[in-house]
């Protein structure tokens, strides 16, 4: 069994889920909406074809937290186990509160659609992950251990490391297309 220390990464696994399965039912609801709407109008609802802003904001609320479930979940787990589980636990804590507001956020758009007010969920969302892997790659590359420093180094450790993980990820994903665009000319 894990001690004492892991109840922190345990929690916010926990609370990830419950934010995972309420967007469920937003979506769910939102499309029973956009059903609705549909039905209003005489229009034949399908739920791939219509495109309804209530409906698809539930969707990629939804699917975005179900695509970055994998990477949150290694991020919080990874940095608990090789960093410190009270690192793993605020910022995998902040990252799920930022996950909150995408919805909202989302919603204040005009009719409700996306908005750069999206990137207000989105953004310290990633910081929070990059700054959990970012604090593994330098325990596994350096034996470095972040989590021992002031609070204001190990912020601007976390946002060094949102940095560098963008940069980073910019870089390959340009090179993987430039390589791979040719064949769907």
């Amino acid at each position: 069994m894990l001690g004492e220390e892991f109840r922190g990464p345990a929690a916010v696994t926990v609370v990830y889920f419950l934010v995972y399965y309420a967007f469920m039912i937003l979506q769910l609801g939102l499309r029973s909406d956009a059903r609705a709407r549909c039905a209003e109008s005489g229009e034949d609802f399908d739920r791939f074809k219509t495109i309804d802003g209530g409906a698809v904001m539930g969707d990629r609320t939804f699917l975005n937290t179900l695509e970055q479930m994998g990477p949150f979940l290694a991020a919080l787990w990874s940095c608990a186990v090789c960093v410190d589980p009270g690192l793993a636990t605020a910022l995998g804590s902040c990252a799920v509160a930022f996950r909150l507001f995408f919805p909202i956020f989302w919603s204040l758009g005009p009719d409700g659609a996306w908005n750069p007010l999206v990137e207000l969920s989105t953004q310290p969302y990633y910081c929070c992950v990059f700054g959990m892997l970012g604090s593994v790659a330098a325990w596994a590359i350096a034996g470095v251990d972040i989590s021992v420093g002031h609070w204001s180094i190990i912020l601007t450790e976390v946002l060094g490391f949102y940095v560098a993980f963008f940069a980073v990820a910019f870089v390959l994903g340009r090179v993987i297309y430039l390589i791979t665009r040719g064949s769907y000319s």
